[in-house]
């Protein structure tokens, strides 16, 4: 099995990584990274900007804690996208931007090309109460759709991928994506992309094989 202590800390550092991004005021929002059999998931009440190992929970895929202190509330929501997915991280943010664009969007617009990154179309989820088995759900069938990225509405945003790295980077990205949304809309009608240039810029990107 991976170190768990090397995990908990890298989970732990990549909290107050998203702290200075100021998507997790006040206690909220969770972050998790897989390991086999195992969900490292940040405690309940945790501050990302204080955060260390020791506040990182160690549960099995069905919620059992194996070692550390309660688990986030929103466990459930994490271990959904995992049954469902091949996500191997998940990150839940309460972002200013994306919590405004879920409340009167049902699907992000599409803005900039970079959403291809997140998974190409960003689908907001109905209203449900947090660390409900129905969000965990709704959430974990969006993702399994295939959309990376999602907005709940009245709540935040999720983002899962490969890696925690990557997962971070996603949820730092949908907040920059949303803030240009709101900026344009606030300048007038902003100018979208279609799903015909989206798959004109994936295509590119593999003939240049960019960003390797």
């Amino acid at each position: 099995m991976t170190d768990l202590h090397a995990l908990r800390a890298d989970v732990a550092g990549r909290c107050r990584e998203l702290a200075t991004h100021g998507v997790a005021l006040a206690g909220a929002g969770n972050v998790s990274v897989r390991s086999g059999d195992h969900v490292l998931i940040t405690r309940a009440g945790m501050r990302f900007e204080t955060a260390v190992a020791d506040d990182v929970t160690v549960v099995t895929l069905t919620g059992d804690v194996v070692d550390g202190a309660r688990p986030s509330s929103e466990t459930g929501l994490h271990l959904g996208i995992y049954q469902r997915s091949a996500a191997e991280a998940v990150v839940h943010t309460h972002g200013r931007s994306s919590v405004a664009v879920g409340l009167v969007c049902d699907e992000m617009p599409l803005v900039h090309y970079n959403l291809l990154r997140l998974g190409g179309r960003i689908p907001t989820v109905p209203y449900l109460l947090f660390g409900s088995l129905e969000l965990a759900e709704a959430v974990g069938t969006a993702v399994a759709r295939g959309h990376g990225t999602v907005l709940m509405r009245n709540h935040g945003a999720v983002s899962s991928a490969r890696t925690l790295a990557e997962a971070v980077e996603h949820a730092c990205l949908t907040e920059w994506v949303c803030d240009v949304y709101l900026a344009a809309r606030s300048l007038g009608t902003p100018a979208l992309l279609t799903d015909g240039d989206l798959a004109a810029v994936a295509e590119q990107g593999s003939r240049l094989a960019y960003g390797h």
